[in-house]
């Protein structure tokens, strides 16, 4: 087994007031996700606003800078996992950023 250390961070967002359309992210007011240890929180916020949602039926791909706005971090912290799994070598920074839990605004 391998230990993987990485940030834990939670995400205060809002919609976008440009953003008219539907996608179900402009209704999240709090999005959990993790990046590498030694993410400053300025790089944290860039990379998570400049990830790709949606790409339209018109061709037009979405950010989620262009869907919500980051209010705030609300929670940051290192956490870990234990896995089985072939880890990319040291020379790749490994892909955390994925959506792990969203909260919808009531």
């Amino acid at each position: 087994m391998k230990t993987i250390k990485f940030l834990n961070v939670t995400f205060k967002v809002n919609r976008h007031p440009d953003y008219k359309g539907n996608h179900e992210l402009a209704r999240f007011n709090s999005v959990q996700t993790t990046f590498s240890l030694g993410t400053t929180k300025q790089a944290m916020t860039d990379e998570f606003l400049a990830e790709v949602v949606v790409k339209d039926i018109d061709g037009k791909t979405w950010t989620k800078g262009e869907i919500i706005e980051v209010v705030e971090i609300t929670k940051c912290f290192e956490d870990s996992t234990e896995t089985s799994a072939e880890i990319c070598p040291p020379s790749e920074k490994p892909i955390l950023a994925n959506i792990i839990k969203v909260t919808f605004k009531g």
